[in-house]
């Protein structure tokens, strides 16, 4: 049965887009490769790769593959896999993987388990951040994959959790493998150097599998609210250098935040203020782009709390111009701000070709390079945006917004976005 579970789920991974990178990690390494060469560039991009599970998978996976492999000398971490892939592989690397907001991120209950295991393991042992980080990861990777590729398994193996059995065990009898079993021979698959499988199988640096299984177990406790068994859990951890106090802080902190989103009602993108727009924009029946622009963007600004709203759209020498917008100094902005043809790194540029929306609220960690030119020259003020592609087969606009306060862009706010966006689906091609 090992086999064919394996190559079950191999063949469900390959049919598919992979598991998804958080677009608030993949713009933040495309902000830092323009220096990638230097050593403080080098470790910007290595600290923000080891934040996502995707990143990492695919940069140790393609570091370890038939075409670097002989240079790559079995890379076991991030830090030895980029010195063997050049900016222009990393870049294509990032760019070809699939993207999601971080709230559908956190939605996907594995997936968003193994990010958390992986932040209290940095934490846990910060003086070996990277190598904790990618051990824990790879701990969780049968986890992850069997719950995201086999979906029916899953709900077994989870349905006997439920009943008290252990989850190894659980997961051997639905499967005839543990979760660590199949993150071996997945990892054996991918050509993953033997320190990454000694890892997951437990034979390897033991503060490395000690920090991976407890982290692994915290994350778990932390989902379910199970506060009173983190107690006994850290009293168990045996990892030297360890900073159990630190450690005890950021996992209330994680039970807190828990506690509050698990408390707070989710609001309908179709109710409020940017609902009642759309539901205005529909029964007006706008039948030209120039006035559907001009009775949705101003008051749009104001729902928002915005400083601009602005209409890209794609014109035949293939930049992406302003249309229409709203907000200060737009007579600068409609002459000066464009989107380039040619592709580059930056945030516009990951939004139009993955047909993704993205959220960026700090763009001061952005390098230049990963805004438009001229960008923070025609907007100096700028803190916050999000770009929202309007596309039916490729995309063929956009949907900016900006602000230059600390105003908190929350997923509702970003839902009705998107609802409002598809109100000038029509107008496009």
């Amino acid at each position: 049965m090992t086999g064919f579970t394996i190559d079950k789920l191999l063949d469900a991974i390959q049919a598919s887009k992979g598991v998804p990178a958080n677009e608030r990690s993949v713009v933040s390494v495309l902000g830092a490769l323009d220096n990638h060469s230097g050593g403080a560039g080098k470790q910007e991009v290595v600290n923000h790769i080891i934040e996502d599970f995707a990143l990492t998978q695919r940069v140790l996976k393609l570091a370890n593959s038939s075409m670097y492999g002989p240079f790559g000398s079995g890379a076991a971490s991030v830090s030895a896999a980029l010195n063997v892939l050049d900016s222009e592989a990393l870049m294509h690397l990032v760019l070809s993987t699939n993207l999601a907001p971080e709230e559908e991120v956190l939605a996907d209950k594995n997936l968003s388990r193994t990010l958390l295991a992986s932040e209290l393991a940095r934490n846990a042992l910060a003086d070996r951040a990277e190598d904790a980080s990618i051990a824990t990861l790879m701990y969780e990777i049968g986890r992850l994959m069997t719950g995201k590729y086999m979906r029916k398994e899953a709900d077994e193996i989870d349905a006997l959790i439920a009943q008290g059995l252990d989850a190894q065990r659980a997961s051997t009898q639905v499967l005839g493998m543990s979760f660590q079993d199949i993150g071996v021979e997945l990892a054996t698959r991918w050509n993953l150097p033997n320190y990454i499988l000694s890892s997951i199988d437990g034979t390897g640096d033991p503060a490395l599998v000690g920090i991976s299984r407890f982290s692994s177990s915290a994350s778990g406790l932390i989902q379910d609210g199970r506060m009173e068994e983190f107690s006994q859990l850290l009293l168990d951890l045996d990892v030297p250098s360890v900073d159990k106090s630190r450690l005890t802080l950021l996992v209330n902190k994680k039970f807190d935040e828990t506690r509050f989103a698990n408390s707070v009602p989710t609001q309908s993108p179709k109710s409020g203020p940017l609902g009642q727009l759309r539901n205005t924009m529909v029964q007006e029946k706008k039948r030209i782009i120039d006035d559907m622009a001009q009775s949705l963007l101003p008051p749009l600004v104001e729902s928002l709390g915005a400083s601009h709203c602005l209409l890209f759209r794609l014109t035949r020498s293939g930049e992406f111009r302003i249309r229409a917008g709203y907000g200060s100094n737009m007579e600068a902005l409609v002459s000066k701000l464009r989107i380039s043809a040619t592709f580059s790194p930056t945030a516009f540029h990951l939004a139009i070709r993955n047909k993704t929306e993205i959220a960026i609220d700090d763009i001061s960690r952005l390098k230049a390079t990963a805004l438009p030119a001229n960008y923070r020259e025609l907007l100096p003020e700028t803190r916050k945006l999000v770009i929202i592609p309007i596309a039916k087969t490729g995309t063929s606009g956009l949907l900016y917004a900006d602000w230059d306060t600390q105003k908190e862009m929350t997923q509702p706010m970003i839902a009705a976005m998107r609802n409002l966006r598809d109100m000038f689906v029509p107008f496009f091609p």
